[in-house]
């Protein structure tokens, strides 16, 4: 039987919990932070990384990034965690909702024309459970409709789509190290190092 939320334990956490504590950076900007930030950008082959408490809060600053106003409209998978919606909704945005593939569970691309009106101004692909969402079509679309793509990689940490990084297509990605996100063995083989 495969545990659920069972947090991958590699032998070095109190090690650098200590060294952590010792530094008086608890969070924020110490060493950790950066080496976590050093090593996505090395690996993902992403200009700038940053690491905020959560997706939840990462996907925030994208509206705010974004300058979503009141009224504009915002296309995601019917089927996600509220925070996707709720960081767009705090700007007053309107969600559209588009149904998902059955194979996939993600927001299904053959869809997503049929729902861009005038008033859309984003893109947000969930990449559920590590699948990736067909993101050629979607940034097709963006590309056509002059939209933005923010990817809601939260379970997506180290799992690609065509050998690119999830979260690292669109131009914002999300993601998040809670520990009820799907890890692939190769993040655990990450951690160990």
């Amino acid at each position: 039987m495969i545990p659920f939320n069972a947090p991958p334990v590699v032998g070095t956490e109190l090690d650098y919990m200590q060294a952590a504590m010792s530094s008086g950076k608890l969070c924020g900007d110490g060493g950790f932070t950066r080496r976590c930030q050093q090593w996505m950008e090395q690996h993902f082959g992403c200009p700038k990384v940053l690491l905020t408490p959560s997706c939840t809060a990462s996907l925030e600053m994208a509206a705010i990034l974004l300058d979503i106003q009141p009224g504009d409209e915002v296309i995601m998978p019917s089927y996600t965690f509220v925070s996707t919606a709720n960081a767009f909704v705090l700007r007053g945005a309107v969600m559209v909702f588009v149904d998902l593939r059955p194979d996939t569970m993600n927001i299904d691309e053959t869809k997503i024309e049929a729902a861009i009106t005038d008033k859309t101004r984003a893109i947000v692909p969930v990449h559920y459970a590590g699948v990736a969402c067909e993101m050629d079509t979607i940034m097709a679309l963006a590309k056509k409709y002059n939209l933005m793509v923010v990817e809601d990689a939260a379970q997506g940490v180290m799992s690609t789509y065509k050998g690119k990084a999830l979260g690292t297509i669109g131009h914002i990605g999300c993601f998040s190290f809670h520990g009820d996100q799907k890890t692939t063995p190769l993040a655990v083989k990450v951690a160990r190092r």
